[in-house]
């Protein structure tokens, strides 16, 4: 028996929640008082301490996941694509179409996804890692695409970064970021105000209002990936699952027929949940996982689950 049932359709549960404390209102608050709001100093200093954690030589900090995508594939030079993980986000597909790419499935520039924060251990030359962010990560491909949308491990609101090792990688990619121009916008308000535009490039950067708030969440990133992991370790003994993801965490039933009823059972129990690729016949409903959570809502997603005829 499901202990605890609402009596009406509104989420008690919902799928995510943000993690914001004191600490990203004071930042924020510092930037708006500084004067400065674009791409500066607090964005300098995001992309440094976040390479350091991932363990990289260089990054830069993006308006989106997207946008660092989208570098990527302007990068590699090349016409073709090859999705090795094909269940995806559809921005991975949407930034390689922008960017002129067709897709291939046996040759061309390999992109990977760490679907759900679980890695992908083949070969790739881009890895799509908007669900994984862990410290000391060695790269598999060139470059990493990371996102800090307001669902993810870390929020920025809105975000991403593109990482690599490769400095002649970085250079043309942050060059992509400065509007393809030879100079930064620190450096032409300093007085160095010639300039050349190398490139027809643009709309990838990010700033110091959302660097801060970065900067705050990635302090905070271990004790959030703990957490998440606890409620993994949780809904894997009582799903008899060993899933590694700490992003998301999916949930399988047998037939498409069955997923809109488990999803409209769900939320008349008062939780909300996820449903990726329709269309795909990938049956995959994640459920909630966030730091927030608490022991007893996740004993409740369990029992409500377990509790379906």
């Amino acid at each position: 028996m499901v202990s605890q049932q609402p009596t009406t359709t509104e989420i008690r549960i919902p799928f995510s929640k943000v993690t914001i404390g004191d600490e990203e209102c004071a930042a924020v608050t510092r930037v708006l008082k500084s004067g400065w709001l674009a791409a500066g100093k607090e964005t300098e200093l995001f992309e440094k301490e976040f390479a350091d954690y991932v363990g990289v030589k260089y990054a830069i900090f993006t308006n989106s996941c997207t946008s660092a995508l989208k570098m990527a594939y302007k990068y590699s030079g090349d016409v073709y694509y090859n999705l090795l993980t094909p269940n995806t986000y559809c921005a991975t597909y949407a930034a390689a179409s922008e960017m002129g790419l067709k897709s291939n499935n046996k040759f061309g520039v390999k992109v990977a996804v760490h679907y759900g924060g679980e890695k992908y251990q083949g070969e790739c030359d881009i890895e799509d890692s908007a669900h994984r962010i862990e410290p000391n990560d060695y790269l598999i491909g060139k470059i990493r695409c990371y996102s800090f949308y307001a669902t993810k491990n870390m929020t920025t609101g809105s975000g991403g970064m593109l990482v690599t090792n490769d400095k002649d990688i970085y250079e043309r990619c942050r060059l992509y970021w400065r509007d393809g121009i030879t100079k930064s916008t620190l450096d032409r308000m300093a007085g160095n105000v010639f300039y050349k535009v190398e490139v027809m490039s643009g709309g990838y950067d990010g700033n110091d209002i959302a660097a801060a708030i970065g900067r705050e969440q990635l302090r905070k990133l271990p004790s959030f990936n703990a957490r998440r992991n606890e409620i993994v370790s949780k809904y894997n003994k009582a799903f008899g699952q060993d899933w590694t993801g700490n992003h998301l965490y999916p949930y399988f039933v047998s037939k498409e027929e069955e997923v809109k009823p488990f999803i409209e059972y769900m939320q008349k129990n008062g939780v909300s949940v996820g449903y990726h690729y329709p269309g795909t016949g990938w049956l995959g409903i994640s459920l909630p996982l966030y730091p927030l959570l608490t022991d007893e809502e996740v004993d409740y997603i369990i029992e409500v689950i377990n509790g379906r005829s």
